[in-house]
């Protein structure tokens, strides 16, 4: 019995919590790599290999980046709970400073190779077409709570050099594991129908649309459905926690 105990208690976790100071310095990735947070540092290679996987960026996202803007109501809900975001995004919303706050509540993480180079680079942040349907819908107020709600892939990109080392998979792990311990309960993205990416994010969990198709997205936070879909040519994916 003592010495099941003792094994049970070696036992690696695989459900380990995040934390903040975890998140920055980096989580052992694959292959020699480590999985943290986009510093400033970091902007240029961060947007130069999500340019090359063809994923449109707002210039935005990189500014903030480079200005240590990005994240920063994540980090501080890791730390401190839920009201760390809740509390300043009602003020940003009654000031009129909403972009800020999508800023505040994008993730951009990246793949830290063992030389320092970026092997890897995911942007998340929260969906402003989501966010607008809902408006649109009637419901002001929920449309507010979907940003701590809902999320969106919006790039994800694996050097050449690094491909086939399970450095995309790991990013996508680690991107769903901090938004599932904040709370936030979908987790979505879209890819051209071309690039037949279908195979690669289910095989990580996402369930993918057929082109054309719509999945519901209101009901869990109006009550009313709400279709969500991929734009022509492109696919959807998506995640429930």
């Amino acid at each position: 019995m003592a010495k099941n105990a003792k094994q049970r208690r070696k036992r690696p976790s695989s459900v380990q919590r995040l934390s903040r100071q975890r998140l920055i310095e980096g989580l052992p990735g694959p292959d020699g790599t480590r999985i943290r947070f986009a510093r400033p540092e970091d902007s240029d290679q961060f947007s130069e290999l999500l340019s090359l996987a063809n994923e449109e960026i707002e210039q935005a996202h990189i500014d903030g980046l480079a200005e240590d803007r990005c994240g920063q109501w994540l980090l501080d809900g890791l730390s401190q709970g839920g009201r760390a975001m809740i509390e300043p995004l009602v003020r940003g919303a009654m000031s009129g400073q909403l972009q800020d706050g999508a800023l505040s509540l994008s993730l951009p993480m990246v793949a830290e190779d063992r030389d320092g180079t970026v092997a890897g680079a995911l942007l998340a942040l929260p969906p402003g077409t989501v966010v607008q349907t809902v408006r649109d819908a009637g419901y002001e107020q929920q449309s507010l709570l979907a940003m701590l709600k809902y999320v969106k892939i919006k790039g994800l990109a694996v050097a050449e050099g690094a491909r086939g080392r399970g450095v995309g998979g790991a990013l996508l792990k680690r991107c769903a594991q901090l938004y599932w311990q904040l709370d936030f309960m979908f987790l979505y993205g879209g890819f051209e129908t071309e690039r037949a990416l279908g195979p690669y994010y289910a095989r990580h969990g996402f369930t993918v649309l057929n082109p054309g198709a719509t999945t519901d997205v209101g009901t869990a936070l109006t009550g009313r459905p709400i279709g969500l879909g991929a734009g022509p040519g492109e696919q959807l994916f998506f995640r429930w926690k």
